[in-house]
């Protein structure tokens, strides 16, 4: 089984599309970004994740590692993150090292080394 790192949104019932990866190695959903304008409905915030299988659709594939990279940086300007070193701080977000997380588990997922 395949597994394909992709960006997807809630069902509207605001349940998790069964399309994820929901094991503990997996990434069921991550980084967040509202995109309707900031409506109350569920699936107006885009998601990355990982899916199951290659059966992704309807959401959309991120093929490489560099569209993820870029995907993220163009979202993340304002972004802040804990600094590992002392949670109480507060840095700017590394999109370059979030999507090394994400690629990282999904290389794991499907037997490949790094």
């Amino acid at each position: 089984m395949t597994h394909y790192c992709i960006k997807y949104r809630l069902n509207a019932d605001g349940t998790v599309p069964n399309l994820l990866c929901l094991h503990p190695e997996g990434v069921g959903g991550v980084f967040g970004v509202a995109t309707l304008g900031g409506t109350t409905q569920h699936n107006d915030t885009v998601f990355v994740g990982l899916s199951e299988n290659s059966d992704y659709a309807p959401a959309e594939l991120v093929p490489t590692q560099a569209d993820l990279e870029a995907y993220l940086t163009s979202v993340s300007s304002d972004w802040t993150q804990s600094d590992p070193t002392d949670p109480d701080t507060q840095v700017p977000f590394d999109p370059i090292a979030a999507a090394s997380w994400v690629w990282a588990r999904l290389e794991a997922l499907n037997g490949e080394t790094q």
